[in-house]
Formats: C-alpha cells, sequence, structure tokens
C-alpha cells in the first residue's frame, strides 16, 4: 500500500470547502474518464455507511472504485470537520482520511490516503504515492475552485 497526503490553504471557509470537496457529482465533471454514482452524491446527504461508486475506464473497458463512508462529522465556521472513507473494489483498495479545519483566513485541507492498486508490486509503492498525490491534489483543487 501506497501512502501520500495532499495539503491546501484554501480562502472558503471550512463548511464551504467541505461541501465542494465531497460534492460528488462534481467528481465526474473534473476527473477524467470517471463517473461517480451513489444514492449519496452530496457532502449533506452522505452518513456512515453511505456507498458509492467512481467509474474510471472508456466504454466497457475500465474498473470500479468502491468507497464506504467510515465516519463523517461535517465541520462549522469554528470546528474541523473529518471523514473517513474505505475502498473496497478489486482493483483499488484502501482508505482516505479528510479533515477540513477552519482557519482565520478561510481552511485548511488535509487528505491522506493508503492505496493499493491490484498487479502494482509493493517496490513501486513511492511512484504510486507520488502519481497518486499529484492527481489528488489537483482534482482538490479544482474541487475547490468551483462553484
Amino acid at each position: 500500500m501506497a501512502d501520500f497526503e495532499v495539503h491546501l490553504d484554501s480562502p472558503l471557509p471550512a463548511p464551504e470547502a467541505w461541501r465542494r470537496i465531497l460534492d460528488l457529482t462534481a467528481h465526474t465533471a473534473v476527473i477524467p474518464l470517471t463517473t461517480v454514482t451513489g444514492q449519496a452524491m452530496t457532502a449533506a446527504e452522505l452518513v456512515a455507511g453511505s456507498r458509492f461508486v467512481a467509474r474510471t475506464g472508456v466504454g466497457p473497458v475500465g474498473f470500479d472504485d468502491v468507497m464506504v463512508v467510515d465516519a463523517i462529522e461535517a465541520p462549522t465556521e469554528a470546528s474541523a470537520g473529518s471523514a473517513r472513507i474505505h475502498k473496497e473494489g478489486t482493483v483499488v483498495r484502501g482508505r482516505i482520511d479528510l479533515l477540513v479545519t477552519p482557519t482565520a483566513t478561510g481552511s485548511t485541507v488535509a487528505w491522506s490516503q493508503r492505496i493499493g492498486v491490484r498487479g502494482v508490486p509493493a517496490l513501486l509503492d513511492p511512484v504510486v504515492a507520488k502519481v497518486a498525490g499529484a492527481a489528488y491534489g489537483s482534482t482538490l483543487r479544482k474541487l475547490l475552485a468551483r462553484g
């Protein structure tokens, strides 16, 4: 399993940063070749036990990244919010820890992830961490920039 972290400062208040990051329909718009589906698709709808799937591929060729929310607590203007999500797909495994903390100038976002990709040997974990960290960092910046 590869581990990586992304830390971002945002001028957005913590509740707004949280809303944008966990707007799963926006993930479909900003992640190439990926469509996210599930019964709960907004930050306000997600609860412990919510399941969603990010399908990445072209036509019938691709894979499903199945995710389940283990715990979730939204931030307020004065307190941090956190979520833990685990991946239970056949191709991608691992977990995500999200922490959004209010600051005097907006908020900070900390995204920590452990990721394993079936068929990729542990020897390549540093490469997976570098590539995944860059991709998730780009995605988070795009999500925060969306209105």
